[in-house]
C-alpha cells in the first residue's frame, strides 16, 4: 500500500506503508552517519509506540537513550538538535511540513520533532 506525499519538484512522490523511524529521517535527508540518526530512530520507535512517553522526554526518555547508547542525556539532546538543523537546512521542507500537518516557519525543538514524527508514524501504521 502506498500514500502519495506532493513534492513541489518531483510531484506526487509514493511513500510505502508502512513506514519506520529510520525510513521517515531517510527521507527527510539525513543518513545513519549522523551521530543522532539512531538516537532519533530509538526514540520515535518509543514515542510511536507509547504517545506518553513525550510528556517525560528530559526526565525520561533522554536517559533512557543514553542508557540503550551508552552516553549521557545531554549528548543524546545535542545530537537530536543537530539532526533537526541538518533537516531543517535542507532547501526542501514540504515533507517536514507534510510530518508537522502545518507549514513550518521555524526550526521545531527536539521534543517537538519526536513528537509529530511518532505522531506521523502512528498515523500510517493505523
Amino acid at each position: 500500500m502506498y500514500i502519495y506525499l506532493f513534492d513541489p519538484v518531483q510531484g506526487y512522490i509514493p511513500i510505502e506503508i508502512p513506514m519506520d523511524a529510520e525510513q521517515l529521517l531517510r527521507r527527510l535527508g539525513v543518513t545513519g552517519r549522523l551521530i543522532g540518526f539512531q538516537y532519533a530512530v530509538y526514540m520515535i520507535e518509543r514515542v510511536a509506540r507509547d504517545p506518553g512517553r513525550i510528556q517525560l522526554i528530559t526526565k525520561r526518555l533522554y536517559p533512557e537513550t543514553a542508557r540503550q547508547f551508552h552516553t549521557t542525556a545531554s549528548a543524546v539532546e545535542r545530537s537530536i538538535r543537530t539532526l533537526i538543523h541538518v533537516i531543517w537546512n535542507k532547501e526542501d521542507h514540504s515533507f517536514l511540513d507534510a510530518i508537522a500537518g502545518a507549514h513550518l516557519t521555524r526550526v521545531p525543538s527536539a521534543s517537538d520533532f519526536v513528537d509529530m514524527s511518532a505522531g506521523f508514524l502512528r498515523k500510517l501504521r493505523f
